[in-house]
């Protein structure tokens, strides 16, 4: 099988406490020199105790935060070289469901809005079939087409998560 994501000596460090003179005194190793491949329909679980870096470790792969070393390669591509419309598709095909669904979900869109953003986004499905397609993605993950109406709040920690889940499913990611 081909490798999906291969990641290669991934760092990040943070700095804990700085100087008087704002010089960094401390750091946090966050992530110190992780590697891990994926292969293609294959499924990887990062388990750990709170604050190992398990989040920090997807926000690298992801580029929402860059690595001070190490690389990342999807489908053979270099993450790191990859310029802003090209990081703009990998996106697409790399999808990321935080684990907070309180924080993850704009409490001023409704669910609606909320699945069809990244639709709207990537250009997939047509204004007139929005509706059509985040009704099915409810369904895809167990919520009523009828909640497409609501606000988060109006929902329980674990409908939020399955809210976020078809949000990562709507663009259809690798």
């Amino acid at each position: 099988m081909t490798a999906l994501l291969e990641v290669e000596g991934l760092v990040k460090h943070f700095v804990a406490t700085r100087s008087v003179f704002g010089r960094p005194t401390a750091y946090v190793k966050a992530v110190d020199g992780v590697s891990f491949t994926v292969e293609a329909g294959k499924t990887l679980a990062l388990v750990g105790e709170s604050g190992c870096g398990k989040s920090t470790v997807s926000r690298l792969v992801l580029r929402l935060i860059e690595p001070d070393a190490g690389n990342v390669r999807f489908e053979g591509r270099d993450l790191g070289a990859l310029g802003a419309n090209e990081l703009r598709a990998f996106r697409r095909d790399a999808q990321i469901i935080f684990q907070d669904p309180y924080a993850s979900l704009n409490p001023r869109m409704t669910v609606s809005q909320i699945l069809s953003e990244p639709l709207a986004l990537h250009d997939l499905v047509p204004a007139p079939r929005r509706r059509e397609r985040v009704e099915e993605l409810l369904r895809l993950v167990g919520l009523e087409p009828r909640f497409a109406r609501r606000y988060p709040h109006e929902f329980s920690g674990g409908q939020r998560q399955r809210i976020a889940i078809a949000r990562a499913l709507a663009v259809e990611p690798n």
